[in-house]
């Protein structure tokens, strides 16, 4: 489908409405309508796309946005990142009127809108599977997938044994966040690459797996983490120097690379709209610290790897225990509410506390001005970090060991979606136990849902954007009407 500046703002927008669930959730809606609705990258465009995002700071999908297609970086980055930072500006600004009850209400809506995620998180991985098997990768897919939900899904492991059984597991050896799984994955296929030796792959397991326990959230070797990533970086790349060296390929002629300025111009323009937005909210604010505040906002979203929750931990560090703000309003008013919007989580955060702030210090025009400017700073931060990585892919896109990455990436990252489907099952059935259901029964509600729109779907073929009303609009008459009885 031909591409211009309105569909394609048109259909960022969509996915900023929609997309609930942050980070890595959100690849299967990216991918949907980018590569099967519009047809606008092919399946393997799209898997290079998310392997650069999947490694960059702050947010995972204005990252994608950024990189997809050069021509459109800055609108699609803007289009998506838009929609749920500003429902939150209204949200935060009429809190005071809406109070405990609005808030109890965006809650049941969010039930169903997570269990569409976990719709769109099933769909995506089993059409992966089935790309896995007609690749003839099934095996190497499932060992993978597997081996990836079990590094990432150890915290939530123990969230369910703690709600439905009351087993207080020990603290996970692994648990390990977006980042670290990929730069495992990334080190094993760059170490091992086109090798068939069992050797090889053993060896290539051991720093991998010291890795992970290094950042695993027992703490074991945590010292030793920056020196082990050293080592693997030592290694993969002494592995790529003897292929090179023992292979025939080493001796012929180097194809010429053409250098792309595009990325490179765009990230240029990200840093002027940040910029000239930050020059004129410090006119227009007056009382408001915004270089303080900017500041913060830089320095913790370049810190941030690793997806949304990641960052919880980071603003709280960042903005609570410095006195930015208050750490009952954090908890309540930003944290409790961005965790059921939707779009980018980190970029909602700091809109957020930006709003909070500036309203506390000059009324609520100066929480509007300082929360967009948050936005702003966060999507800049977020290409900043993405383009000139987008750009080293590039380079090496006709590498052996790059289209491995990219055969093999998408396995990881549907065993993480596992890990992530559990936790926003049991963050959408914490909400049906507040109003009085079992543990069991909440997450059977949920898993209702689910099955209800999968029916939907294979039944009437309804669109997800039709199954998305039906199923927040659903939940939240339903609950209401409970509620109220109860």
């Amino acid at each position: 489908m031909e591409k211009s500046f309105i569909k394609v703002m048109l259909s960022f927008l969509k996915i900023g409405a929609i997309g609930f669930g942050g980070g890595a959730a959100l690849l299967p809606i990216f991918e949907r309508e980018l590569v099967e609705n519009r047809q606008w990258m092919d399946k393997r465009q799209f898997d290079m796309t998310a392997a650069v995002a999947s490694i960059t700071p702050a947010s995972l999908p204005v990252a994608l946005c950024a990189i997809w297609d050069a021509r459109y970086s800055i609108i699609s980055a803007f289009a998506y990142a838009i929609p749920g930072p500003l429902i939150y500006l209204v949200l935060l600004t009429g809190f005071s009127y809406i109070g405990e009850a609005g808030t109890k209400y965006l809650q049941f809506t969010s039930v169903g809108l997570i269990a569409f995620v976990l719709f769109l998180i099933c769909r995506f991985i089993k059409k992966n599977f089935l790309f896995s098997v007609k690749s003839g990768i099934k095996t190497q897919y499932i060992f993978i997938m597997a081996a990836a939900f079990l590094l990432t899904g150890g915290t939530v492991l123990r969230r369910i044994a703690l709600m439905l059984f009351e087993i207080d597991l020990s603290v996970p050896l692994f648990s390990v966040n977006m980042l670290t799984l990929m730069i495992m994955t990334f080190f094993i296929i760059i170490f091992i690459g086109g090798s068939k030796s069992k050797i090889k792959l053993c060896i290539a397991f051991i720093p991998a797996g010291l890795y992970a326990l290094s950042n695993g959230k027992a703490g074991v070797l945590q010292q030793w983490s920056f020196p082990i990533l050293i080592s693997m970086i030592v290694l993969a790349s002494s592995s790529v120097v003897y292929d090179v060296i023992q292979s025939k390929e080493g001796k012929t002629e180097k194809k010429q690379f053409k250098f792309d300025y595009k990325p490179f111009r765009n990230l240029l323009l990200f840093v002027l709209i940040a910029a000239a937005f930050l020059a004129a909210s410090h006119v227009v604010s007056r009382e408001a610290d915004v270089w303080d505040y900017s500041n913060k906002v830089v320095s913790s979203s370049l810190t941030s790897f690793g997806g949304g929750e990641v960052y919880i931990g980071i603003s709280e560090a960042t903005f609570v225990q410095t006195g930015f703000i208050s750490e009952q309003i954090f908890n309540t008013q930003i944290i409790g509410v961005a965790n059921i919007l939707p779009g980018p989580i980190l970029v909602n955060i700091i809109t957020g506390v930006g709003y909070t702030y500036g309203n506390a210090t000059n009324g609520v025009g100066c929480g509007w001005l300082i929360g967009i400017l948050g936005l702003v700073l966060a999507v800049m931060i977020t290409a900043v970090g993405a383009l000139p990585l987008s750009v080293f892919f590039e380079a090496l896109k006709d590498s052996s060991r790059l289209l491995m990455i990219i055969k093999y990436i998408m396995s990881a990252v549907c065993g993480m979606l596992v890990s992530t489907a559990l936790s926003l099952l049991l963050q959408s059935s914490s909400v049906l136990t507040g109003i009085g259901a079992n543990v069991f029964l909440s997450i059977g509600i949920v898993f209702a849902i689910l099955f209800v729109m999968m029916f939907l779907h294979l039944k009437f073929r309804l669109n997800d954007l039709l199954l998305l009303l039906i199923s927040g609009g659903g939940t939240l008459a339903v609950l209401g009407i409970i509620d109220s009885l109860y």
